[in-house]
């Protein structure tokens, strides 16, 4: 009798080894790319930790939005999605977007497609590796940017030389767009979320109220426009801050505007 239960335990340990496994997957700093049903991986993504931050903290010439907290675990997409990741979602979906989207080194970033365009490869991707990925909210984005900091740039108060790719940045990229991961990473393993190309996130547009505190994103005001965050090629210096928000028709192919994507880690 004295056996049983020793025999019963090891049983469950076995059983829930894999449970245990892909949760170790999760924690907070690690990296993992997911396969995909069609063949092939996902983006690398990076879970990042739980906290809280200042909502456009740190601008002189403007008052904050607020304390936001994010409670959930959430993993980012270490880089910009690039053109090898995007054309393999078009010739996946077999898309007929395979001629527009044919130039671009494999390494650089997706640029030039709409908000619509972005969504549809998250969609995609969810279905492909049966996570649930999304675009990130603003909030979520200035959060991730942030990496823990309180400056302008993750790495300090001043732009410096070679630390991003903008028009004030000092590069041997300056107006170009730069291969993906070509700067060193933010805190939190997260690259170029200062310039190179504007990002879209999920935000609508509302002048008249504050984002959400609780990091999801704004739904409701002007949809036809949505917020975009980071600043390009084509930004000066003061336009590539953290906590710098602008916005563009959800239509728009502006050939500095790409997009990275989030994943909500499952519990």
């Amino acid at each position: 009798m004295r056996a049983y239960p020793l025999k019963l335990s090891v049983a469950l340990l076995f059983a829930l080894a894999p449970l245990i496994a892909a949760t170790a997957e999760f924690d907070t700093g690690k990296q993992f790319t997911d396969s995909l049903r069609s063949g092939g991986k996902g983006p690398n993504m990076v879970v990042i930790p739980q906290g809280n931050f200042v909502l456009g903290g740190g601008r002189p010439d403007q008052k904050d939005l607020g304390r936001v907290t994010i409670d959930y675990s959430l993993a980012f997409s270490t880089t910009e999605i690039t053109n090898a990741q995007y054309r393999q979602f078009l010739e996946s979906s077999l898309s007929g977007l395979q001629t527009k989207f044919s130039e671009g080194a494999e390494n650089q970033p997706i640029a030039g497609l709409s908000f619509d365009e972005a969504e549809a490869y998250v969609g995609w991707l969810s279905r492909e590796s049966g996570h649930h990925y999304r675009l990130p909210s603003a909030s979520e984005w200035e959060y991730a940017a942030r990496a823990g900091t309180t400056t302008p740039y993750s790495w300090g108060s001043d732009v410096g030389d070679n630390n991003a790719n903008c028009m004030d940045c000092n590069t041997d990229f300056t107006g170009s767009i730069a291969p993906v991961g070509s700067f060193a990473a933010n805190p939190w393993g997260l690259h170029d979320m200062h310039g190179n190309v504007w990002e879209w996130t999920k935000d609508c547009i509302d002048s008249n109220m504050a984002p959400p505190d609780n990091g999801m994103p704004t739904l409701f005001g002007n949809c036809d426009l949505r917020e975009l965050r980071g600043g390009s090629i084509n930004s000066d210096a003061w336009s590539i801050r953290a906590s710098v928000r602008a916005s563009a028709l959800r239509s728009s192919h502006t050939p500095d505007l790409g997009f990275r994507v989030a994943m909500e880690v499952p519990l």
